[in-house]
This record gives structure tokens, sequence and C-alpha cells, in this order.
């Protein structure tokens, strides 16, 4: 598995317009929430993370890092650290031998990708081999890294280092392949419309922009905003189906995986992508029509 390949793994879990992250000090509400059970009791934290970031994003607000200590158990979409995890999604990412991506292309659409591949440091015929939702993916973890942004720094992967350091337990609120049927999902229109967008915004030059207006929204925990900017400010119609595939259903079955584990008596901290927390299919909706009560948490004058 070549390099450049293998720094893209830790972006697949998300929707390949990263939710983008700057400084973690909050300038209003933080992306975390308490989980209370019908009677008022505390059942779990939620949080919604960024998977790109840089430096400057740790420490992580004190009330986040002090609800992860609370826990017994963090919960992320995957466990990205499992080589069985990366063997799988680096299967997955390939296309049936012989075959080229350029045949799933439109003719018009073609020198653009050698030209946005070129731009972002990846080998022309080497994306000539991936999936479409795999170059997507890729792309714009590249695009990010212009920025300055990498995965090596998401939040993600800290909290899961945290978890481990102090020997807090990690689950997975989903499998593998449910993840790479839902990046694949929304049928050939989608999956090309999703492309065409991250070709467009490379195109454009007006990248850092749009991830400013994502970064704001996320300092500011302002859930309607940022999933406003996912879903409508950059995203087309054909996209539809893919969102219903990439956060959607699995919104809904993963608030069906975390109240399983509530009946349990787990009392986890969940930290999945802050794009499955907005809308009406939403994870906090999801989880709200479960009859759990939500508060979002405030960060205490002084803390970091």
């Amino acid at each position: 598995m070549s390099m450049w390949m293998r720094r893209a793994w830790h972006a697949l879990v998300m929707v390949w317009l990263l939710l983008w992250a700057g400084l973690a000090t909050a300038a209003g509400p933080l992306f975390l929430w308490e989980l209370r059970d019908a009677g008022g009791a505390l059942r779990a934290w939620l949080y919604g993370t960024i998977h790109v970031c840089d430096a400057a994003c740790f420490p992580l607000p004190d009330e986040v890092r002090k609800a992860l200590a609370t826990a017994d158990s963090l919960a992320l979409e995957l466990d990205l650290a499992d080589p069985a995890v990366m063997q799988r999604l680096g299967e997955a990412a390939l296309l049936p031998a012989g075959t080229r991506l350029d045949a799933r292309l439109p003719p018009a659409l073609r020198p653009r990708l050698v030209l946005a591949s070129t731009r972002m440091g990846l080998p022309p015929e080497a994306v000539q081999r991936l999936q479409p939702w795999m170059v997507s993916t890729l792309l714009t973890v590249r695009l990010a890294e212009t920025v300055g942004f990498r995965t090596e720094q998401g939040v993600d992967l800290w909290l899961a280092g945290a978890a481990r350091a102090t020997g807090k337990p990690l689950w997975a609120l989903e499998t593998v392949d449910r993840q790479i049927e839902a990046l694949s999902g929304g049928g050939d229109v989608a999956q090309l419309a999703g492309l065409i967008e991250v070709i467009e915004l490379i195109e454009s030059g007006e990248a850092r922009v749009y991830f400013q207006s994502m970064l704001d929204a996320w300092r500011a925990g302002d859930v309607r905003a940022l999933d406003h900017l996912l879903r409508e400010a950059l995203a087309t119609e054909a996209m539809v189906p893919l969102f219903v595939e990439m956060l959607d259903r699995r919104n809904r079955e993963m608030a069906d995986t975390l109240v399983r584990r509530l009946d349990s008596g787990d009392r986890p901290f969940v930290a999945v992508g802050a794009g499955h927390f907005g809308g009406p299919a939403g994870l906090l909706a999801e989880l709200a029509g479960r009859g759990y009560q939500l508060k979002q948490v405030e960060p205490a004058p002084g803390s970091e």
C-alpha cells in the first residue's frame, strides 16, 4: 500500500466534505451534549468531532476532557487503529482488476480529474485504480493538507489515544462493511456528483472560505448552521441519495446501537462526526425521539 493512500484511511469515517477545525477553544456552546434518560439520570455524552485539525486544536476544552474521563467507555464510528478495519477499507477502495475510473466518468470530466489529482499531489494513474468515493476522500484530504490541516491531528484519533492511555474500553457504533456500504452508496449519479463537487472546490480556489465557515459553525456549537453548510451550501440535488446513505440511515442505526448499550448499563462518551448531529434525521433528533433528554454543554468561565 503506497504512503499517499495510507494517509487517507483516517478520513474514511466522514462525509468527504470534511468538518473543519482550528482552535478548539469554543466561541459559544460546545459541540458536546449530556444525554439523560426520562428520569433525568446522566447516561452518556455525545461529542461532535472534526476529523482534521492542526496543533492549535489541542488541548480540547476542559468539559470534553472531563466527560471522557468520567465515562466508562469511548464509542467511535469505527476504531481506525484496528488493522483489520484498515485492511478491509483498503480492499474495498480498489476497482476490480483491469478496470479504470475513467470508464465511469463523462469524457469532459476526465482531464479535470487529472488536473485536480496532479494539483493535490496524487498520481493520476494510481487514482484510476480507485473507487469514486475513495478518490473524493483522497482529494479532500489533500486539499485540507494544502492549508495546514491533517487527519493525523483529528479529534477522533486524539480521543482514541487518550482512552487507550488510561485503559478505557473502545467500541464501534458500526461495522467497517456498513461504513463501506454507505461511502459507496446513493447510486452512480450521486457518486459522480460527489466527485464533481470536490473537483469544483479544488478548481474554484474557495476551499478556505468554505471550510472557515464550517469552523465558525463548529466553534459556536451551531448545529443548524453546520448542517446547512454540509447539505445545502455546496452539495447539489443529485447528492441527496448519498446523504441519505451517509448520514440519515446511519444516524438511525447508530442511535439503535447506542440505546442497546445504554439498556445494558453502559455510560459512554460517544464521539462521531459533527455532521451527524443536525436536521430532523440527525443523531440528536433520533435520540430525542427515543425519549432521551439532551442538553448542550456550555464552557465554564475561564476553561481552556
